[in-house]
């Protein structure tokens, strides 16, 4: 075959290791593909994978449960993939088992049609409908984005008050207490620290006392959360987006 040739839209429906395979065999079986396929992907060209219901983790309400589907959108990530769309899928043909007999498989109630693509071709595959009112300022929507996440820790100084500021001589941003532990000021901060395309989060955040950390101090703890919203996110990514921003939060504000 013509090895410099590309296309538009690769497809594979229902892709599944020979015999009753675990979750390990079939991921393994996926990463292939999205390896092989994202290399001869056109520029704007999609990667269509059809999934049975509770392969694709789409529908997961927690980690454990995404934890036990084949987590597609992670093995798209680690060859420059983001799960663009998920869309209903009906198959309009025959459908024969893996096993040797010709005989149907079953796709569960819901299953779906899952579309990767390149982040460079997002533009171009954006739905119609979509706007800047919609939530994802024209990147992939939330529930498709991957996300990593940490705890970043804040030594609260000990004459804590709402209205002191906190700054250190080599930056020029001063910021309140209460914008640091009430306001959206670690958010901002870390936002100017990631990539364009990477979306922050700070899902949660708590105020230990002195009796728990150890230290004479208060402690604020926040989650950090890093979407890829319009670029590509991996493990290897969020921890050097952690290592930059602990150290420019450190610019401001006491760590741990």
């Amino acid at each position: 075959g013509d090895d410099t040739a590309s296309f538009d839209r690769i497809q594979f429906n229902f892709p599944h290791w020979r015999g009753k395979a675990n979750h390990k065999y079939n991921r393994q079986l996926i990463d292939a593909f999205l390896k092989s396929a994202s290399e001869k992907l056109s520029p704007g060209g999609e990667i269509h994978m059809a999934l049975v219901q509770g392969q694709g983790g789409s529908s997961a309400s927690s980690l454990e449960q995404y934890r036990d589907t084949w987590t597609p959108n992670m093995h798209a990530a680690q060859h420059g993939l983001l799960l663009y769309r998920v869309e209903p899928f009906e198959a309009m043909y025959n459908l024969s088992s893996h096993r040797g007999v010709d005989r149907g498989f079953r796709l569960g109630k819901e299953p779906k049609m899952f579309i990767f693509g390149k982040p460079e071709g997002l533009g171009n595959n954006a739905d119609e409908d979509d706007d800047d009112s919609g939530g994802n300022r024209g990147g992939i929507e939330e529930k498709y984005q991957l996300c990593c996440r940490h705890e970043l820790h804040i030594l609260l100084p000990p004459d804590d008050t709402t209205q002191k500021s906190v700054s250190s001589s080599s930056c020029s941003n001063v910021y309140s207490l209460n914008d640091i532990v009430e306001g959206d000021a670690i958010q901002s901060i870390v936002q100017g620290i990631v990539p364009d395309g990477i979306r922050v989060e700070v899902p949660l955040r708590t105020i230990l006392k002195t009796s728990q950390t150890g230290y004479e101090t208060e402690m604020a703890v926040f989650v950090m959360v890093y979407c890829g919203e319009k670029t590509v996110i991996r493990r290897e990514e969020a921890d050097q987006y952690r290592h930059l921003a602990e150290e420019e939060v450190g610019k401001h504000v006491p760590l741990r």
